[in-house]
């Protein structure tokens, strides 16, 4: 499972099963806190428990850890673990999308970072009828649902309750964007065609979720 917590990407796995990273520091959970910890770059915390996790979880939701790039939680029960993360959170679920044309995908500047348009589910919407209608809301597009690219879960704290939002991406083709304008009652205050070199340095400013997205989409459909 990977999550963005405060926009730190924190990544649970068996010690069997841990992502291809080269991380540049180790931890030992059972000898270092969390906050004692040098915390940059990819990091490893070996040996987590929950009550580590909850502690960690607790810190990053506080604090942005500027200089940490990734870090993943060497567990023994991965299904427990997730388990537990889902509980301290209510669950809300939203769909979004990158729309492509011809060599071009669709972001959208809102809140002073470069995004991709996604919205929460409406009662009763599949994952896929909601990233539709949000994304042509939310740009004034005419799209073409293709496949999914991805999930992504990301917390925030509002009115003091915590929620942890599963997103579900799609890949979408535009059929027209002759009436293209960004949904400004949404905050958004551009929609703008990229191609990739822009895309990347849209990439700069912008969150480390959307960047996960948009690369996950780069490697699955590149060849389109």
């Amino acid at each position: 499972m990977k999550l963005f917590v405060n926009d730190t990407p924190v990544i649970f796995a068996t010690s069997q099963n841990l992502p291809d990273i080269p991380y540049d520091h180790t931890i030992n959970a059972l000898a270092t806190t969390i906050v004692g910890a040098r915390l940059k770059d990819d990091v490893l915390v070996e040996y987590a428990n929950p009550k580590y996790i909850k502690g960690a979880l607790d810190y990053f939701s506080k604090s942005k850890v500027k200089n940490l790039d990734s870090i993943t939680f060497a567990v023994a029960d991965l299904d427990e673990t997730v388990q537990l993360v889902k509980d301290q959170f209510k669950i809300v679920q939203a769909g979004g999308g990158i729309v492509r044309k011809g060599n071009q995908i669709l972001m959208i500047y809102r809140l002073g970072k470069w995004d991709l348009p996604k919205g929460k589910l409406e009662k009763g919407e599949s994952p896929a009828e909601g990233a539709l209608r949000e994304v042509e809301e939310e740009c004034n597009v005419q799209i073409k649902l293709q496949d999914e690219i991805c999930q992504t879960w990301h917390t925030y704290t509002r009115n003091k309750k915590k929620y942890l939002k599963q997103t579900y991406w799609f890949a979408m083709d535009c059929t027209d964007d002759s009436q293209l304008t960004p949904q400004t009652e949404e905050g958004i205050e551009e929609a703008r065609w990229m191609d990739a070199a822009q895309v990347q340095h849209a990439l700069y400013d912008s969150y480390f979720s959307i960047r996960y997205v948009v690369r996950q989409y780069y490697k699955q459909f590149e060849e389109l």
